[in-house]
């Protein structure tokens, strides 16, 4: 398995960060490559939330049903794939002075014994790239609905 792990300080409260990445809504918008995140049924977020996902690396796009497997509010929201692209990862949130730090991680598998290593390997720098690339866009994200005056996402109604 091949691994990534990024961070981020982000200007906003922690529960403004954890409220836009919670909403499915966002994912695409901040996500860089991330060409779909919709809820297979109802649920559309919280602990055992299904989503259909499909991650673009070059042509190919690949697809996954997820579950969400840790969401804790203002700390966690984690997933594994049940289906499809083998791949967990979670979203951590922890307060700080005048912010939140906003840390990702993800495991990733592509498969197919040697080549699927040899095509690891290759792509390991663009996959951080991209996730880099996707905190730093969550971080403007934020920070621009906090300049705006919205530095409190409103809450959905939660159900669990």
């Amino acid at each position: 398995m091949s691994s990534v792990k990024v961070s981020t300080e982000i200007d906003a409260p922690v529960e403004a960060v954890f409220a836009y990445v919670d909403d499915h809504r966002n994912t695409t918008k901040y996500m860089r490559d991330l060409t779909q995140w919709s809820p297979v049924d109802g649920k559309d977020h919280g602990k055992g939330a299904m989503f259909e996902v499909g991650l673009k690396a070059g042509p190919k796009v690949f697809d996954s049903i997820i579950e969400m497997n840790a969401w804790v509010e203002n700390k966690t929201i984690g997933w594994v794939s049940r289906e499809g692209f083998q791949h967990k990862g979670r979203w951590t949130f922890t307060a700080k002075a005048g912010g939140t730090r906003a840390a990702f991680e993800m495991e990733y598998d592509l498969g197919g014994g040697i080549a699927g290593r040899l095509l690891a390997r290759a792509v390991e720098p663009i996959v951080h790239l991209n996730i880099s690339k996707s905190a730093e866009t969550l971080k403007a994200q934020v920070e621009k609905l906090g300049s705006k005056g919205k530095a409190r996402v409103p809450a959905r109604s939660r159900s669990r």
